[in-house]
């Protein structure tokens, strides 16, 4: 047991443990610095951060927008499993991995996810289910030897990420077979309510054997292993259910270091119309304390491993004056560097091409007051919370402009001085603001 504590109250009841006994010595301090930082801060990340841009001259809408980048930074894996050149984005693998290298050499974090081909039709992303998949690539499938091919590529790329100083594979926080609680992914288990015909024994027989092959056969230790379902299919109704829904077909403590999940439901729901902010918020504080609850009992790092982009949905969140006036006071104009509102000669448009004024409104101020500042703040709002290490928004797709699953504001665009203030937050981090991790 440890003795860490805050305030008086235990924050971690076991000492971590990596699933990879033998990693090599970057990632196991990345590893220890990520336990160390639990509860301290939390990182922006971002999906192909300088990959997918939308704003001109620029290599980074974050970067645009803020000045510095994102403390973590993701991509994927999709592609590589077939041996094709380019992954799901269209992009080629030497410029993912000179993507990873970069962020890696500013001190961030690096994660990929794995949006892999069905195992048998190799229908991708919108095509990717078929009966008996998972069945199909355990011991003893059809697909069994195919795939441990496919995992024997997976661990090729990821140990050619390489720092050049050291000569070290680059750790990568690697978040296979997420969303697994969906019905969109070949491996998908579904819910208890609604279920797939992977049953959760097949879904965490998958994990396992993943994992054993990349570590054990493969040699691969410069990986994180991060578990993420999709928080759409799990039921809210206790923390007790919450629990449940989130541990289901859980692979076990010993193949998993980061607890995180997939949200995109409780932060920017596809029907704004339809859908009560508030309860949604309550809803996305439960989700974060059980993950951060769960993380601290077991010894695990909590994240949130995708969310929605906090937008029309979140602004209609009723604000309250005492967080409209710590609003204001995060985004004063204190410096010229500051936030760079309309006080400093910047003018931000707002949709209509009117000027963004220096104190945010209650409808342009959606991460801050949805994620930070409305009593009680989501991620401030106890000490578990506190413990989700990062919040990584998707890509910025121009075919999601307008969804939740769009990334981030743009430079000039209604929400982007609340972003600036967001990532400004003393809780926040960026890659310029985070401590050394490696």
């Amino acid at each position: 047991m440890s003795g860490e504590t805050m305030g008086g109250e235990n924050l971690r009841s076991v000492d971590p443990q990596p699933v990879d006994p033998h990693l090599n010595t970057l990632t196991r301090t990345l590893f220890r610095s990520l336990h160390q930082a639990s509860g301290k801060f939390a990182m922006f990340g971002h999906q192909n951060e300088t990959s997918n841009v939308i704003g001109p001259n620029t290599d980074s809408d974050v970067h645009a927008v803020t000045g510095t980048y994102p403390a973590l930074w993701g991509s994927d894996l999709s592609g590589v499993e077939r041996d094709e050149t380019t992954n799901i984005d269209g992009f080629s693998m030497g410029d993912v991995r000179d993507e990873l290298l970069r962020a890696y050499t500013m001190g961030a974090v690096t994660t990929m996810s794995w949006h892999s081909a069905n195992p048998i039709t190799f229908g991708g992303y919108g095509h990717n289910m078929a009966p008996g998949s998972v069945a199909a690539v355990l011991p003893g499938g059809a697909r069994h030897g195919q795939f441990l091919e496919w995992l024997d590529r997976v661990a090729s790329f990821l140990d050619s990420v390489v720092d050049g100083v050291s000569g070290e594979s680059v750790p990568i926080v690697f978040r296979p077979f997420h969303e697994h609680t969906g019905d969109w992914f070949w491996w998908c288990t579904g819910s208890p309510a609604q279920p797939t015909d992977t049953t959760p024994e097949q879904f965490v027989a998958l994990w396992r054997m993943t994992v054993d092959y990349l570590r054990d056969s493969c040699g691969l230790h410069n990986v994180l292993y991060a578990y993420s379902p999709d928080r759409s299919r799990i039921d809210m109704s206790s923390e007790s259910t919450c629990e449940a829904g989130y541990l289901y077909a859980y692979p076990g403590d010993d193949y998993v270091d980061v607890l995180g999940f997939d949200d995109y439901w409780d932060i920017a729901p596809a029907d704004v119309e339809a859908e009560r902010p508030r309860e949604r918020h309550d809803d996305l504080i439960t989700m974060l304390t059980v993950v951060g609850r769960l993380a601290r009992e077991r010894g695990k790092i909590a994240a949130a491993t995708e969310v929605g982009s906090p937008g029309e949905f979140a602004s209609r969140y009723v604000m309250s004056a005492e967080d409209e006036a710590a609003l204001a006071g995060a985004g004063a104009c204190a410096s010229a560097a500051d936030d760079g509102c309309a006080a400093h000669g910047e003018s931000n448009a707002v949709g209509s091409g009117t000027a963004q004024t220096a104190a945010p409104s209650e409808s342009d101020s959606p991460w801050t007051r949805y994620l930070l500042t409305e009593p009680p703040p989501a991620s401030l709002a106890n000490s578990d919370t506190r413990r989700v290490l990062w919040y990584m928004p998707w890509r910025n797709d121009p075919g999601a402009a307008g969804t939740g699953a769009y990334g981030t504001p743009v430079e000039g665009s209604r929400y982007a001085a609340d972003f600036r203030r967001f990532t400004k937050h003393p809780f926040i981090r960026m890659a310029n603001t985070l401590p050394p991790l490696y």
